[in-house]
């Protein structure tokens, strides 16, 4: 199994770069999510050059402030080539990016040490490295526009693998000195903002266990699809709990499972999928598509929607006061 057994101590480390809301008050996100590039074969680095295409035509069209890749990105020998195209690409598009990892990508020939070192090499790469030399998971501030305050924070965490607990099978889940740290520095900045919790998004690759009973309550608000069961870690180590009872994240983004899109509402909390981004290299049944985030200054909520590859706009829906509100399409 390519995953360390040993999980690094969380950083905080300042970012390298400035998020800032713009002129019209909004900070856009970009999620991209199994991307699966895979250079092993004539066939599957024609598919990877697809999603590239797909890269690009976001990045365009959409001009986000952030793209934040979450998981399974390169899986595919040799990795080191498709991840320098990757942040090449960002590079050249000037536009701040962080990237965490997913379940399949140290199964490669590269370590999650290696891949860190990638990831946090460039000039507008969010990611820092910790004493192990992976990649830390990440407090981000975004900005006011007109202050040097944050206005939102963005929460970028290593969900890890595959269980590495001896006699327990699955997949991997939150480290107790992870939520920990996210309980700390959730409180601290409530603290610091007079009392009144920080608005704040978190991204992983894993869905948390609460999601599948989230989607399942028809009391809750929801919109999307979930076309095979979600695939959580094997235990619950209590993340959501620790979410609810900070009161500072508003939304949590995964990916992990190709063929699950969808956004449900549960405690307060907005339990979202992004949607599968990359091409015939794996397993996949929805049209390849990016989750688009647009956060308003000052507001307790977002309008997010996933951009298709023939330009349509589906699911558009705006959380706020806990609940899922859809957006109707312009005829």
């Amino acid at each position: 199994m390519a995953c360390a057994a040993v999980w690094s101590v969380v950083s905080a480390q300042a970012q390298p770069a400035t998020l800032r809301f713009g002129e019209n008050r909004t900070f856009k996100i970009a999620q991209f999510t199994d991307m699966h590039l895979d250079p092993s074969t004539p066939r599957r680095l024609v598919q990877a050059g697809k999603t590239f295409a797909r890269l690009d035509r976001i990045l365009a069209g959409e001009r986000p402030d952030l793209v934040v890749f979450t998981g399974d990105v390169v899986t595919g020998a040799p990795a080191e080539t498709m991840w320098r195209r990757l942040f090449d690409t960002m590079e050249r598009r000037g536009i701040p990016y962080c990237t965490v990892l997913g379940n399949h990508d140290a199964e490669q020939d590269l370590t999650r040490a290696e891949i860190g070192r990638l990831a946090a090499s460039g000039p507008h790469s969010l990611n820092t490295t910790g004493v192990s030399g992976e990649l830390s998971d990440l407090e981000l501030e975004v900005l006011g526009r007109d202050s040097g305050a944050p206005a939102l924070l963005l929460y970028c965490l290593d969900s890890h693998a595959e269980s590495q607990t001896a006699g327990i099978e699955g997949y991997d889940w939150f480290r107790q000195e992870q939520i920990a740290w996210l309980r700390t520095r959730c409180e601290a900045r409530t603290a610091a903002n007079g009392g009144r919790p920080m608005p704040a998004l978190a991204f992983f690759h894993i869905a948390l266990p609460e999601y599948a009973a989230a989607w399942r309550n028809p009391d809750n608000s929801r919109i999307g699809r979930a076309a095979e069961d979600e695939c959580p870690g094997a235990l619950n180590p209590g993340m959501f709990a620790a979410l609810v009872e900070t009161g500072s994240v508003m939304a949590t983004f995964a990916g992990h499972d190709h063929d699950i899109d969808y956004l449900a509402a549960d405690r307060g909390i907005c339990l979202g999928y992004g949607r599968f981004s990359g091409d015939d290299t794996t397993y996949n049944n929805l049209r390849p598509g990016v989750r688009l985030l647009v956060l308003t200054e000052g507001e307790r909520g977002f309008e997010t929607w996933i951009r298709e590859d023939d330009g349509r706009k589906v699911d558009h829906a705006r959380f706020a006061d806990g609940r899922i509100t859809e957006i109707p399409a312009k005829r």
